[in-house]
């Protein structure tokens, strides 16, 4: 895991070393407009970015992590159950 949030920064493009396969880049949180239920509300939004060597991680497997880890971060109860995030 890395961060350029603390910098204020927005996005990045972590770069792997070896021997890593994977690092999640985690950036700012800023309030935004955002389309809830069928309303624009502001919202606290902050960008994350997954890189990966694709030699060792699937793509679609990386995915699915990077929106399991999304679907938590949005609803924070998900962290204590088991199984479905539904």
């Amino acid at each position: 895991m890395t961060s350029t949030g603390a910098k204020g920064g927005v996005l990045a493009t972590p770069i792997l070393h070896h021997p890593q396969v994977a690092i999640l880049g985690v950036h700012a949180i800023t309030r935004k407009p955002a389309v809830v239920h069928e309303q624009i509300v502001i919202r606290d939004i902050g960008n994350l970015s997954l890189s990966m060597d694709h030699r060792v991680v699937d793509g679609a497997v990386g995915a699915d992590f990077l929106y399991a880890l999304i679907e938590r971060l949005q609803s924070p109860a998900a962290w204590l159950t088991e199984g479905d995030l539904s």
